[in-house]
């Protein structure tokens, strides 16, 4: 019997209770047929004084296990604000080889989720145990705040990676703008085709139905769908829905502020359907009743909620973020610019005069036989095997 090898998933953000960073889990259940995989965040704990410091040496942790049965440690750094960043780096450092000697004696492989807050602390661990990582790009990538000492360190991240994954080729493209010509590969996402697929799917009522998925934030863009929507409103005589989930999204209760914003647009026929939090179940639910699916995001990498509107053959239409122009073409939706929601506003139209044909079968075909666990796991698995075979 093949003996598993063991993976380390290190993760920029995952909060089981409040259903941040599913896709973490969801990917890491996908590879426990070959390998052990475990899961661990470092999570600053920001220290006001010196004297706080000093003289506490624990590593403070917890463990629990995700929905899938995944482990996940939760590690909790000090971080001291009147160190300055050199100094809080070095202590960084001790602090993630501490945790990893005492919890992890057994890895062969590290996966880092982004470069900050995942890549830093493979490479940490790489410097002194020479355990071989890899890394996925998920994030924004940007320079904005770090310090020279920090981006010298991410060009030692990137150089010592076994392989350097993206999730679109956009953000290939930051890299380079940033100045990192390494060679890149695009991995892209992974959908949950158990929960995300046309099973199930409603046959179309008579009304109408919009949804959107999102975090309430400027970065999300959601005045965008808004100011489409307000022009729509005036052009239609019969009522159409408008659903918004996971407004709240970051665990940060937006509801007043959003109910205000909604209350501004003072919709005629347009009822708005506002849900802050659902569960995987309840979004696939959602997905499978909409005609429609809008997206308004400033920047991404490549946006797991368009993948998953596509995979219940949603059309979607979107601004060009990032990512979206790899999975969006004619057949399955429009990609608009940032700033022309009236053209949202004009797709939105024509598909409620049925003026254009949606396939919901091929769409979601297409967007599988790309982005379903069997593809995406294949490559992955690929990967790891290239590096410990």
């Amino acid at each position: 019997m093949k003996v598993k090898k063991n993976i380390l998933f290190i993760c920029w953000s995952i909060n089981v209770e409040k259903g941040i960073g599913t896709f973490f889990w969801e990917q890491a259940g996908l590879l426990k047929d070959d390998f052990n995989v475990r899961l661990c965040v470092f999570k600053r704990n920001v220290i006001g004084r010196k004297k706080h410091y000093f003289g506490n040496n624990n590593i403070v942790y917890s463990k629990e296990f995700t929905p899938n049965n995944i482990e996940l440690v939760t590690f909790q750094y000090p971080y001291v604000e009147k160190f300055s960043k050199s100094r809080n780096l070095e202590i960084y450092n001790n602090f993630v080889i501490r945790s990893f000697n005492e919890l992890y004696n057994n890895i062969d492989l590290i996966h880092a989720q982004c470069v900050f807050n995942a890549g830093i602390e493979a490479f940490f661990i790489y410097n002194k145990f020479n355990i071989p990582y890899v890394l996925t790009e998920h994030n924004q990538f940007s320079l904005r705040h770090k310090s020279i000492e920090e981006q010298q360190l991410v060009h030692k991240v990137l150089e010592k990676s076994k392989e350097i994954l993206v999730v679109s080729d956009d953000k290939t493209r930051q890299f380079i703008a940033n100045g990192f010509f390494y060679n890149f590969y695009n991995v892209g996402n992974s959908v949950n085709s158990t929960l995300f697929n046309t099973n199930g799917k409603e046959m179309k009522g008579e009304v109408f139905k919009l949804i959107t998925i999102g975090a309430y934030h400027p970065i999300k863009n959601q005045k965008f769908i808004l100011n489409a929507l307000k022009l729509v409103d005036e052009k239609i005589s019969d009522q159409i829905v408008f659903t918004w989930i996971g407004f709240s999204g970051w665990g940060i209760d937006k509801k007043n502020e959003v109910e205000e914003l909604i209350n501004t647009y003072n919709f005629k026929n347009i009822i708005v359907e506002l849900e802050p939090k659902l569960n995987r179940e309840q979004v696939s639910i959602k997905l499978k009743q909409a005609d429609l699916f809008l997206f308004s995001s400033l920047s991404e990498g490549m946006p797991v909620s368009v993948l998953e509107a596509l995979a219940c053959g949603i059309p979607v239409c979107s601004t060009n973020c990032g990512g979206v122009d790899e999975v969006i073409n004619s057949n399955n939706g429009l990609i608009v610019k940032i700033k022309e929601y009236e053209n949202m506003a004009n797709y939105i139209m024509k598909l409620i005069n049925k003026e254009i044909e949606i396939d919901d079968n091929k769409i979601s075909e297409e967007l599988l036989s790309k982005f379903g666990e069997k593809s995406f796991n294949d490559r992955i698995v690929s990967i790891y095997n290239n590096i410990l075979n």
